[in-house]
């Protein structure tokens, strides 16, 4: 039996705050539209450790750059 990806009570916070989850979901859409293509070479290559490292990197770039945080 597989482990599922959200708990019992993931799912129905994310039921009763579908506005929410849509709006994240669409803001993240666009920033990885930012970066897709210097993800491309790790999507070829099928390095899915190299992919995920990269993301999180890049992704982490763009929230910093849209809310205006230089965090590090």
């Amino acid at each position: 039996m597989e482990k599922p990806i959200l708990t019992k009570e993931e799912i129905k916070w994310m039921k009763e705050n579908m506005k929410e989850v849509v709006s994240e979901l669409r803001t993240k859409s666009e920033l990885i539209k930012n970066f897709s293509k210097e993800l491309e070479e790790f999507r070829i290559r099928q390095d899915r450790v190299g992919y995920n490292t990269k993301f999180s990197e890049l992704l982490k770039k763009e929230e910093e750059t849209t809310n205006g945080r230089k965090n590090k």
